[in-house]
């Protein structure tokens, strides 16, 4: 049974503001750095605490919920990482005829189960017409109301 039910919208937003490192101002004063900013603690990065691998990390957006017994669901952000190789029982990002898909990655010995919230939407395999694109390492859950996405919050986890 093959079943397209899940499409991820790759998000060049959210990655190019994921990757925004904001560059720290010199705040010299003739050369000299100013004494209350020898103790300034270093500004917080998300990315410092989310991304592992910079090179091999990537960010989509949940196109279905397909996933909602996991508790992924629709527009939530994954951190993707390509570099991890994916484990039975681990969340993957796959490639199959030409589509994304994320399913719980359950490997069989002749052939390949990705389990999702129904039968009818998990994807069983024979053989090797598959590619594991990436292993989902977690999930942004986007908490703003719709009242409160105007202006530069519009963006702040677009859904």
């Amino acid at each position: 049974m093959l079943k397209i039910l899940v499409k991820l919208k790759p998000d060049p937003y959210i990655c190019e503001m994921l990757r925004l490192r904001k560059q720290a101002t010199k705040r010299d004063v003739l050369g000299f750095r100013l004494p209350m900013l020898t103790h300034e603690e270093p500004t917080l990065d998300v990315t410092d605490i989310i991304v592992i691998d910079p090179d091999n990390t990537y960010y989509m957006r949940m196109g279905s919920e397909a996933m909602t017994a996991y508790h992924i669901l629709e527009d939530h952000i994954l951190v993707i990482d390509r570099s991890l190789p994916p484990v039975p029982g681990c969340i993957v990002v796959f490639f199959h005829e030409g589509d994304f898909y994320v399913r719980e990655y359950c490997p069989e010995r002749d052939k390949l189960i990705l389990r999702a919230n129904t039968p009818a939407e998990t994807i069983i395999i024979a053989g090797d017409q598959w590619e594991c694109w990436g292993v989902v390492m977690l999930t942004l859950n986007p908490l703003l109301q719709p009242a409160q996405k105007t202006g530069r919050y519009g963006h702040v986890c677009a859904c």
